[in-house]
């Protein structure tokens, strides 16, 4: 996969972890389309979305609403988006549906990685932990994280993974497993795909960024997974409507350094002088009535 000119121009900030290279390569070049709306990035997306021709996606079952294509979606009366009601297992192995369980009505934040990736899926993990930790009092109530293996990795794996960082457990988050086929169909209708089916399918550069939605109010947003915890967590928060949105003693904004007061300075107050009025204009005078003598 060759990279961008961008991309080998931060190809040093890698240590020579090519996985890191390549993840930051694509998120480059797919950052505004994954900040689009699901559907936006799809009709629009990368400057060649429009034109390109995904190749038809296999599906769990056959729903006559959806074009057979990945990330189709439709939008329903209320206003909101449905999905492919796909079949997944979370890391309990229990059974989980799309739509129903993990879109309907929720508010999330949710992110791609694999058990056994060597490359920022540790990062991007340890991140979101931090930014759970801020949000730990709407956790599962109602928030929740999602974290979609795109190895199908095994609810045993995916457990492993999350007691190993000390993550099982924990309310609203869920590790979550299917096929490559749904995988790719959830990736592409939350706007993180490449129309190059090759980068698209290539998991060593896959999507670093973390989708936010509110689906009642289909309301989304993204930003980078290895943001800073803080920014992502007031993310997840501005989902919420601004008169509802909880309070997170974490996420208040401080002043660190107060402005440094200036040695002299006296601010001028308002003037005690009246504004001046403009002078009126001198009344018009009546056109002077032509004379009737013929010119000498």
């Amino acid at each position: 996969m060759s990279l961008s000119n961008d991309a080998e121009n931060h190809a040093n900030n890698s240590n020579g972890d090519p996985e890191i290279t390549a993840s930051r390569a694509m998120d480059r070049r797919r950052a505004i389309a994954s900040l689009l709306l699901p559907g936006a990035a799809l009709l629009g997306g990368c400057a060649s979305a429009v034109t390109a021709k995904p190749s038809a996606i296999a599906v769990d079952s056959v729903d006559p609403r959806f074009d057979n294509r990945p990330g189709a979606f439709i939008m329903q009366p209320d206003g909101t988006r449905a999905f492919r009601n796909h079949i997944l297992r979370d890391q309990d192995g229990n059974v989980v549906r799309y739509q129903d369980d993990l879109i309907e009505g929720q508010i999330f934040a949710a992110t791609f990685m694999y058990v056994n990736c060597k490359g920022i899926c540790a990062d991007m993990t340890s991140k979101m932990a931090q930014a759970y930790d801020i949000l730990t009092p709407v956790m599962g109530k109602p928030v929740r994280f999602y974290s979609f293996s795109l190895a199908e990795d095994s609810p045993a794996q995916m457990k492993e993974y999350m007691e190993a960082r000390g993550l099982y457990g924990r309310p609203g988050w869920t590790f979550l497993t299917a096929s490559e086929s749904v995988m790719k169909d959830i990736r592409w209708g939350f706007g993180f795909m490449d129309v190059n089916e090759e980068i698209d399918n290539n998991r060593v550069g896959h999507t670093g960024m973390v989708r936010f939605g509110n689906h009642k109010l289909d309301k989304w947003s993204s930003c980078p997974a290895l943001s800073n915890p803080v920014v992502t967590a007031r993310s997840v928060i501005s989902l919420y409507p601004p008169g509802q949105r909880p309070h997170i003693a974490a996420l208040e904004r401080v002043e660190p350094h107060p402005a440094r007061a200036i040695p002299g300075y006296q601010p001028v107050g308002p003037s005690s002088q009246a504004p001046s009025q403009a002078p009126s204009q001198a009344p018009s005078q009546a056109p002077t009535q032509a004379s009737s003598q013929a010119p000498l």
